[in-house]
Parts: C-alpha cells; structure tokens; sequence
C-alpha cells in the first residue's frame, strides 16, 4: 500500500516529436526499396574468403598508387573486378526480371551504392569487366566522390546491371541488402577482420578474413547458380599477392 501511494497518478505519456519532410531522393529511395523489396523474392547467400594476400597487396602498392594516381587504393575496386569477372561467367546474374521472361545484359554496368549527405546513391562504373583494377579505382573513385559532391550527371546512374555495397566502411560484418530494382543481385562487401583460421595442415593462423553477402531475386536463379557467382568472387579475392598486377 505505502508504495502504490508514492506512485505518480497513471495518465497519457507525452512524446516530443519532429516531422521531417521527405526530400525527393529520400521520397524515390523509398519508393524504390519499397518496389524492389514485395516485388522480388529476396534470398541471401553468403561467404568468407581469406584475403590476408590481398591486405599485403594493398599494404605493399598503396603508396605509390597515391602518388601516381591521386586517389586511395581502396578494398572496393578488388570486388567490382572480381564481381565483374564472375558476371562474364554467370550471366544470371546480370540480368532483370520482366514478368514472364528473364532479360540478360550483354554489358556488365557496376553500380557502387554511396552514403552520400543528401541519402543513397549508386552511381555507375560502365564496362566494369573491361577495366583493371587500377582503371577500376580511378573509376570508383571519381563517381563516388561526384555523388558525394552532388555533380552526377544523368549518364552516371543510368544503365546499372549489378550492384556492389562496401558495407564494410562503416564496420558492418554482415549484412541483408536490398536488391536494386530492375536487377538480379546485389554483393556487400564486409568489413576485414583478423580471426584465428584453421589451415589445411590443422595448424592455426591468424588470417584476414572478410564475408561476402549476396541478395538475388530467386525469380532470376536460384541458389545453386547464386553460389557459383559467389564462389568465384570468393577465389578470385583469395588469389591476389603481395605481387599481382593493378592494371
């Protein structure tokens, strides 16, 4: 009883609240998302690959990459050429859906999802698989920082096939993206970990490790042809050295 006197009288709760007009990109992000996400049967695959060699590569060119190029060498070009390579194999992959028939691209059009201040843009790297990674970094790079810059023309966000999110920027480790709409799939890059792994001969080492997480609409392909793409993606990642050629 002496406790249920000192409690204070049961009323409304007040809340403080702000509204917050949506901008137009953030009015068509939602729309967009919204489409892709109850039109597309979403499925999500994904794996780690070791890229202890491709961390020594960067560590050992990225210096004089800055130097000679004026841009960081960055993780991001790696996967968009290894991605690129792998929809050249897997053509389902890029490809749309377009009720009753499947659509697959002949061109390979990477588009890179950038956390620019006005919301999410994906500007797009034409021709992806025609260019080194080196071509690929000074590609990234320039759209990326357009975005950022609010100058993309409308050249650089039309005709994307495939879409790549470094996720792993803002330390995320895995991750359930959302399909772009009007493609098969979208990769997400992760953040790059040091863990203990055990290698053939039993012995542990510690290795840098990264996941790769795939979203494809299962309308498109199904699981089986998902995981070539991205075991591909994984081999490719895991055969870079200290001394692989950048162009």
């Amino acid at each position: 009883r002496e406790a249920a006197r000192g409690r204070a009288p049961a009323g409304p709760v007040e809340q403080e609240e702000e509204t917050i007009p949506l901008t137009a990109i953030r009015r068509t992000i939602a729309r967009r998302m919204a489409a892709s996400k109850f039109s597309a049967p979403h499925a999500w695959l994904v794996m780690e690959a070791d890229v202890t060699g491709l961390v020594r590569l960067r560590e050992a060119q990225r210096e004089a990459f800055r130097e000679r190029e004026g841009v960081d060498l960055t993780y991001l070009p790696f996967v968009v050429a290894a991605a690129a390579q792998g929809l050249r194999e897997s053509p389902a992959l890029n490809a749309s859906w377009a009720e009753e028939k499947i659509v697959l691209k002949k061109r390979i059009h990477i588009g890179i999802a950038v956390a620019a201040d006005q919301g999410l843009l994906v500007p797009v790297v034409h021709d992806a698989d025609r260019l080194s990674v080196a071509g690929l970094a000074r590609a990234v790079h320039d759209v990326s920082q357009r975005a950022r810059d609010g100058k993309l023309r409308l050249q650089d966000v039309q005709g994307g096939t495939f879409t790549v999110d470094n996720t792993g920027s803002f330390g995320s480790v895995i991750s359930m993206p959302i399909i772009n709409l009007g493609q098969a799939a979208i990769l997400a890059l992760e953040g790059i970990t040091k863990r203990p792994v055990v290698l053939e001969n039993d012995a542990i080492a510690v290795r840098s490790m990264v996941n790769l997480c795939l979203s494809f609409d299962h309308r498109i392909l199904d699981g089986a042809q998902a995981g070539e793409f991205l075991r591909s993606v994984v081999q490719r990642l895991e055969g870079y050295g200290p001394d692989s050629p950048l162009e």
